[in-house]
Formats: C-alpha cells, structure tokens, sequence
C-alpha cells in the first residue's frame, strides 16, 4: 500500500504506507525534491535591506551601453571562476540574476504557506542604509500640503531608485511603473502618518485649555474637545430632535460645570467648595456667606487692630492730595468724612475693635462705590481716594494680624475671585445670575486695576485662565441668526416622523443621542485628553520624519499592484 503526498512546486509524490510524517519530510529533504525550509525573520528583514543595493546594481547596468555592461560580466565571471570571491553572472547578466533570486525567494514563501505582502522585507527597506541616506535628503516640509508633495515626488524617485525590477517586461516601462506608484503612496503617505499622529496624539490632548477646564472638572462636549469643524457642526446638529436636546443639554451641563468651578476658586481658599446642584444666585449667595463668615471669623480671632504710624502718614498723604484737587469744597468734604469715619471708629483705648473695623471697612466700600458711580464729576475724582483710604486699613490689618496673617491672605483671595464671579452674574442677559465663558472673561477684563488693563492684555489677569479657557473651548461658533431655530420647529416634526417610518434612521437618532449622556462624555473626554508625555513626542516623531517611510510605502504600493 502506498500514500500520496503533494510536495510544493514538484508535484504528487507516493510514499510506503508505513511511513511516518517525520520519515516522509526527511525523503523529501534528502532526495532535494524542492523543499526549503521557511525563510526566517532575519534573512526576509536583511533581503529588504539589499533590496536597494540590487536596484541600484540593476539600474546602473541598464543605463550603461550594452558592450560597457557585456564587458563587465566578462570580468565579474572570470574572477568568479579563478578565485570564488565573487558569484558568476547569468548569461542575462543583473537582470536575470535579480529574477532568479526573486523567483526562489517567493517560492520559498510560498512553500512555506505565506502570501500577501511580505511585513519583514518592508521593515528591511525601512532600516536598509542606502534608503534612509536617500530619505534624509529629502526637505522636512513644514505644512502636509508640502509634506504631500515631497512625499509624492520623492517617493516616485526613491521607489524606482531603490526596487529591483523583476519579470520579463521592458526595464524602462516598469521602472516608470514602479516610479507612479511610489508617487501616488508616497503622496497618500503623509496623509496617513498625520491621520496616526492625531490618534496617538490629537490636539485636544495637548491642549492647555483642555487641561485646564478638565483640572477644574469642566467636561466639554464632543465637540468642543474635538474644536474646528467638529465643534461647528455639533453645533448645526442641535436642530435635530432627540440629538439636538442632548446636545444642548450636554452644553448646557459644561457651562454650569464651568460656573461652578469659578465659584469654587473663590471657596476654595477658605477649604470650602459648591454644594451640588446649586446654580445662579444660590451659589453666588452661598459663596459670599461663606467667605462673609470666614472674615468676619478671622478678623475677631486677631482681635482690636491699633491704628499705626504707616496708617497715619497714608491717610495724611491722601488728604494733602485730595486738598490739591481743583473741585468745590464740598466735593472735597466727601474724602475729609471718610477719614472723620476712621478716626469716630477708634476707642477710647485708643483701638478699633473688630466689629468696628467690619462695619468701617464695609462703609468706606461703599462710600468709595457711591462716588465712583456717581454723574458728579468732582466725586467722581474723590472716589480713588476713599478706595486706597479703605485698602490702607486693609494692608494696616495685615501687619497686625500675626499668626493669623495667612488666614487673612487666604479670605483676601477667596474675596477677590469672588468679586469677579459676581460681576460676571450681574452681566446683563445673565439669568437668575447664570453666567457664561463671555461674561466671566467680561467680568475679568473690567475688575483688571492694572494700568491700561495691562494684566488682561497680557492674558495673566486674576482668573483670567479660567475665563480665556472657557471661552475658546466652550463658546459658540457658529452664529446663530434665527436659522437653527427654523430648522428645529419646522423640519423637526418630519425628522421625527422619517425615524419612525425608517428604523435605521431611529437607532441612528438614538445612537447618535447616546454618545452625549454624561457617562458617554467623560469615557470620551477621558480617552482623547488623557494621553502620557510622551505621545506628543512620539507623534511629532512620525509626523516629521514620513520620508523614511517612502521605500517602504513604495514596495507596498508595488506589491498590492502585484
């Protein structure tokens, strides 16, 4: 009895019955019927590295006249034959020597099962020397439209400079063959690496703005993480019904998510922090109880406050300026009973108590407020005055409150967020004292004191990061002239009738509707944000240096075509 076994590129062989497996694959070696062990790693990964070397070999032999070449083999097989240092030349020369091989190098592939392109060999055309010398003088394009067009020609130059030609066509033919292709992936190349390099690395996860709001725990929509286009047309997307409310609602959860941060960096200082679920004039009357009860704790724990020498010499000095001032008298008597104010507040011990000192501070802020918003000029110019006379017995506290100095600084900057927090809510179109990124960043620029609001103009003023931060991402960038709304009440009665009559139209509504729940965004903005260091570098790495790849891009492109 006898079994029959096909052996790769030979044919039906028949073999004794009580032969083994091992046996049969032993006569196979043995008896040289074409079997060849698989080609290992290494070797496929070294044959795409000398790729280059026999296109070069292969290219120069075509270019030169045919005696020069015939002349040339000559010698190569006369030193073959008489010392072995070198390989004889088929009578085809390069070009049948370079088919040869590659004819035994797939059928080895083949023998062993393995089709499709060949990972190995690509990663040898990558690291082989002579391409990435080749690549490196290709110019490091700025922009992808210039990365597009060096990626185009110096592929087609580098695809037909480093591929052998195999097959018995024309040379010249599938060189421009070979030089098109390398052109076209080359092109596309770019493309594709700068489509990688943002999933490795998007921009939104080396946004600082990002950061900072997610720092804060404002999570932005989809869309506003995203930013550009996708922002705009989340936008456009709020007049379809089911999403649109979703959209709007997800919206609206990151501007109060926003509003509260900003109220907490007013809290935070005296190690509070916004109860949940309160908003608008709730929060704003919480956070200013709080820090109200916070000072007022402080300031009776340091005590009576005995007014110094400094305090005299600066109350001294702002009296002397206001007398200098070309306005009526009356006018000028406004400073002199503010001061009258201070000195009636000092006891017969000669101290200020501290409930005297709450009430005194509280008078000269609002007298200083009065006299700012006034229409009389002349008061208008007295106003200054009265507010350094109040920020000198504030800085006449500091100095006097001793172990208790840092508790003081701690209520002083919970206070002075606070201020812009509260000016943001009294913004007009702000309702039941809701504001937004715009009138936070408003309510920033107008509290700036700096000269020329220098502070806001430099983007360093008190919590203008929060309010820079929650305009650019969160704001609206699409202009809103009646047309969403159009949309919305008059098509959204036919998109919800389409999703009813179309199934798969109602579970992409719903599909689309579940991506803005509140668990749905933070998965997404934690997956796009929450990248480590060095994904920014690594995918800058690949964006930059694409033209290593183009040999490799190329010899794909060839072996697809193939």
């Amino acid at each position: 009895m006898t079994q029959q076994i096909e052996v790769p590129n030979y044919g039906i062989v028949e073999f004794p019955d009580d032969m083994s497996d091992d046996q049969i694959t032993a006569a196979i070696k043995k008896n040289a019927l074409g079997y060849k062990d698989p080609i290992s790693r290494t070797d496929k990964v070294l044959k795409g590295m000398r790729d280059p070397i026999d296109a070069g070999a292969q290219l120069l032999t075509n270019m030169l006249p045919e005696g020069v070449v015939n002349a040339g083999n000559q010698l190569n097989n006369f030193i073959a034959d008489k010392t072995g240092l070198v390989g004889r030349l088929p009578e085809g020369g390069v070009n049948q020597q370079i088919n040869q091989q590659e004819q035994a190098y797939q059928g080895q592939r083949q023998q062993a099962g393995e089709s499709g392109l060949d990972g190995y060999r690509l990663l040898g055309n990558v690291a082989s020397p002579a391409n990435l010398a080749l690549a490196s003088k290709l110019p490091q394009a700025a922009t992808l439209g210039g990365r597009v067009l060096t990626g185009a020609l110096g592929g087609g130059a580098l695809t037909a400079a480093t591929q052998p030609v195999v097959g018995e066509g024309d040379f010249w033919k599938e060189k421009g063959k070979q030089a098109g292709v390398g052109a076209l992936t080359g092109g596309v190349l770019p493309m594709v690496t700068g489509g990688l390099s943002r999933l490795v690395s998007p921009n939104a996860s080396v946004n600082p703005n990002l950061k900072l709001l997610n720092k804060e725990g404002v999570t932005p929509t989809i869309g506003q993480t995203l930013g550009g286009n996708w922002n705009k047309a989340e936008e456009k997307f709020m007049s379809v019904p089911i999403v649109g409310d979703l959209i709007g609602n997800a919206r609206g959860n990151a501007n109060s998510q926003l509003e509260s941060a900003a109220y907490n960096r007013a809290l935070k200082p005296i190690g509070d922090s916004l109860p949940k679920g309160i908003s608008g004039r709730d929060a704003l009357v919480y956070t200013e109880d709080k820090l109200k009860a916070s000072y007022d704790d402080v300031l009776t724990r340091i005590g009576a406050i005995t007014p110094d020498q400094q305090f005299g010499s600066k109350a001294s000095q702002l009296q002397s300026m206001v007398n200098k001032l070309v306005m009526p008298k009356a006018e000028k008597a406004k400073f002199a009973s503010a001061l009258n104010d201070v000195k009636q507040s000092i006891d017969g011990n000669g101290v200020i108590t501290s409930d005297a000192f709450k009430q005194l501070e509280s008078s000269l802020g609002q007298d200083a407020q009065k006299l700012s918003s006034s229409t009389n000029i002349y008061e208008g110019k007295v106003a200054p005055a009265v507010k350094q006379l109040q920020a000198e017995l504030r800085d006449m506290l500091k100095r006097q409150a001793g172990d208790k100095a840092d508790e003081l600084k701690a209520v002083n900057a919970g206070w002075a967020n606070f201020k812009r927090v509260q000016n943001a809510a009294g913004k007009i179109g702000a309702d039941e004292g809701k504001f937004n990124p715009a009138q936070l960043q408003s309510a920033v620029r107008v509290m700036d004191k700096s000269k020329d609001k220098a502070a806001f103009a430099r983007g360093n003023a008190l919590m203008q990061d929060l309010g820079d931060a929650g305009k650019t991402v969160l704001g609206s960038k699409v202009p809103n002239s009646g047309t969403t709304d159009r949309l919305l009440y008059g098509g959204g009665a036919a998109t919800v009738a389409a999703g009813m009559v179309n199934p798969y139209y109602g579970a992409a509504l719903l599909g689309g509707a579940s991506l803005y729940t509140q668990p749905a965004q933070k998965l997404f903005n934690m997956l796009i944000t929450k990248r480590p260091d060095s994904a920014a570098q690594f995918a800058e790495l690949l964006r930059k240096n694409s033209n290593y790849l183009l040999p490799a891009s190329g010899a794909m492109g060839l072996g697809l075509l193939n």
